[in-house]
Order: structure tokens, then sequence, then C-alpha cells
């Protein structure tokens, strides 16, 4: 995966990259109009793509967090999983990655997917929703700074969306990291994912105007 941000000189960055690495490339990442030129530089524009899409960067100040009903009168619980969740947690992120993502849903995405729930349990950077007795939804932070959190990860099953399930999870992971004086949230969305985009508008996310490019190649280009 090359990760961009060059405003200036990008060619030469790209190719010295490329040169001194080595390795083949799965992706290419970064503010969505030079992940274009990558593209062009690298003579990869019509390559085959799984994913291939610009994402809007959402921010909110966690001052001005909007809280759903469903979690102030605790219809709804957030919360860290118990172990004995990850085994679902994994199916869950599998379905994430195949849904959001275009991946296979391979044995290698599924232990993929283990070690990145196992990895996130350890950290405790990731929540569940419960309505009853039942997990409904799902959440993470994919990055994490003492002032500021990344959102990542959401999933709910296709058969229990349109209850809200998705912005109780997220309210409730930033209830608890403006707890630990956390600041702010960002998060990327897809352009056209008009649904994601009112789920986190609902919470009080804005578009910031800026665009993040993300290309995942079919197979990897040497």
């Amino acid at each position: 995966m090359i990760i961009v941000q060059a405003p200036v000189y990008l060619p030469e960055v790209v190719q010295a990259v490329v040169a001194q690495s080595g390795r083949g490339i799965s992706g290419i990442s970064g503010p969505a109009a030079q992940v274009e030129m990558t593209k062009s530089i690298l003579g990869l524009s019509n390559r085959p793509t799984q994913l291939d899409e610009a994402e809007i960067l959402f921010s909110l100040a966690l001052q001005d967090l909007q809280i759903p009903e469903a979690l102030t009168s605790a219809k709804v619980q957030c919360r860290l999983p118990y172990p004995e969740e990850l085994e679902l947690l994994t199916e869950w992120c599998a379905a994430y990655n195949v849904e959001a993502l275009g991946k296979n849903h391979t044995p290698s995405l599924r232990l993929a997917c283990h070690s990145v729930i196992e990895a996130r349990q350890d950290m405790g950077m990731h929540w569940v929703l419960v309505a009853g007795d039942t997990l409904v939804s799902y959440s993470a932070f994919n990055a994490s700074l003492p002032d500021i959190v990344q959102i990542g990860g959401v999933w709910t099953p296709p058969a229990l969306r349109g209850k809200g399930y998705a912005k109780s999870v997220v309210a409730g992971s930033l209830l608890e990291a403006r707890s630990l004086l956390v600041k702010r949230a960002i998060l990327f969305t897809g352009d056209n994912n008009q649904a994601a985009q009112a789920v986190y508008r609902g919470i009080g996310f804005l578009p910031t105007g800026e665009k993040y490019g993300l290309v995942l190649f079919e197979e990897t280009q040497a």
C-alpha cells in the first residue's frame, strides 16, 4: 500500500518510494487528487480494482456530540465486547471488508479479521451496541491520539439496519472518548454512501471539504 501526502514533487516522491521499497503495490491511499495522480504516474490507471473511490472527511468536536435518545433512555447499551463475543465480531469484520472494501470472503480474510479484533480488544479500541441481550452494531477506533480519534469499521448486520443502531454505537464510543478528555473525532465515508452520511450528520459530524482517495487493486502490482 502506498500512502501519499506530497503536495509538491509527487512524481519524484512516488517513484523514489516504489524503487526503494522493492515491494508490490496492493493499493494507494491519501488525498483524492494525489491518489489519482499516483495511479497515472505508475501507469496503473486502468488496472482492475476491488475498490476505487473518493471518501469525504467528516469531523466533530466532541463537545458538540448529539447523543441519540436510545442511549440516553438506556433502550440500548454501548460497551466493550466480552471475550466470548469476539468470534461473532470476527465474522462481522469479514462481512464489513466484503461489503465496504470489496474483498473476497476467504480463510485468509477471516484470519486477518481475527487478528484485528484481538488487537482492538487488547487495546480497548472497539465497542458493541446491545439491545436486550443481542449484539446489534459495532464500531472501532482505527487510530487514537490523546486529543483525537478516528472512527472506522462501523458495522450493523443488514437485517438490523434502519433502527438507528449505528448512530448509537458511534455516539456511545465517543462518549467514552470524551470522558477521557478526547476533543475531536474524524471519519471517512464514501462519497455516494448517503445512508452512512446521514448517520454521522445525525450525531453532529460535518464534512470538512476534504476528500480522501482509496484504491485497492484486485492483484498486487509489481
